[in-house]
């Protein structure tokens, strides 16, 4: 086995990371082929982060494992797939789910989070791959109690700069009938969207649009309030894809409150899926439409296995002229 320290210990701590080479030749030549490759990732759930460690309900979320699994692709991109230093990583889709709520609750010392992740290159020319799929199993304290998925993409300078320069011309672009200097109707209260620092709140209060039925809730996202959060050290110049799942929660808690009276201090975001359109730029007005999923036909709300509410719900996050992002999620209410 190959142990390192991964890095960008400011987000996500003291932590390890080992390779599990299936071969003895990739462990002693520190290079794999272009092959699916496994690993282990283990850490402390941090308790005292300014974001992760800043949450007023009683789960630990999925920022954690999530970014956990982004910055240990990136590591092994470079370290174990030979991907070169001047191409540039695109996060194409990502997801993360809870399958056993339990070992998510807080409380008592710090909980220690692991990662099983499997790495498949994609798009592989002359052995260096174009892409990387990661699956991961979750396991808190050494209880498998969840999932985590993406797909990432290297970008050439070129290519990146092209794509760049496009979506932001179409993210400069107003979207018609959209006044994009239209105030906010206000802010939420750090403990709607399960934070206690107000400096964490990403979202204002949202607005009701769409027909009798098929109703949507409009979010504003501060846009400097999230560049304060610092989430993208390795890439500052980058709306980072661990934003779109901090304001998916923020917002999923305070659209399952209005929509379906539930309790954002008892809420959870238990599943996330998300597919990216480009780039988003840093700076330009940026929002998030929510709408529920697919309601029984009685009206109640869907329940689990275990007889829990809960809620699907589509989210778009949208910038000037185009959609950057779609995704679908769940929010949990634990009673």
């Amino acid at each position: 086995m190959d142990t390192h320290t991964a890095p960008s210990p400011s987000l996500l701590g003291a932590h390890h990371l080992v390779h599990r080479p299936a071969s003895p030749e990739a462990f002693l030549l520190k290079a794999t082929a272009p092959v699916r490759q496994n690993f282990a990732f283990s850490a402390e759930l941090s308790e005292a982060h300014p974001l992760f460690g800043d949450c007023a309900t009683r789960f630990h979320d999925l920022l954690f494992p999530v970014e956990s699994l982004r910055q240990t692709m990136l590591f092994a991109a470079r370290r174990y797939f030979r991907v070169p230093p001047g191409w540039h990583p695109v996060v194409a889709s990502g997801g993360a789910a809870i399958t056993r709520l339990d070992a998510w609750r807080r409380g008592g010392p710090p909980a220690g989070i692991a990662l099983e992740l499997g790495m498949t290159p994609l798009d592989v020319v002359a052995g260096v791959p174009r892409g990387l799929e990661c699956e991961a199993a979750v396991s808190i304290d050494g209880e498998r109690c969840g999932t985590a998925s993406a797909r990432l993409v290297f970008l050439t300078e070129g290519v990146y700069r092209s794509h760049r320069d496009l979506g932001r011309r179409q993210s400069q672009n107003p979207m018609a009938g959209w006044d994009e200097d239209r105030r906010p109707a206000g802010v939420p209260l750090p403990e709607q969207v399960g934070h206690r620092d107000v400096r964490n709140v990403l979202v204002g209060l949202p607005e009701h649009t769409g027909a009798a039925g098929h109703e949507e809730l409009d979010f504003p996202i501060d846009a400097r309030a999230a560049a304060g959060l610092r989430l993208a050290a390795d890439a500052p110049n980058e709306v980072p894809p661990l934003l779109f799942l901090e304001v998916s929660r923020q917002v999923g808690l305070l659209a399952t409150a209005e929509l379906r009276g539930f309790v954002p201090s008892y809420a959870v975001l238990s599943r996330w899926q998300a597919a990216f359109r480009g780039f988003a730029e840093p700076g330009l007005p940026l929002r998030c439409t929510v709408r529920e999923g697919a309601r029984r036909a009685d009206g109640r709300v869907s329940r689990d296995s275990a007889g829990r509410p809960v809620v699907e719900l589509r989210l778009s996050f949208l910038q000037g002229s185009r959609v950057v992002a779609r995704i679908s999620a769940s929010v949990l209410q634990d009673c």
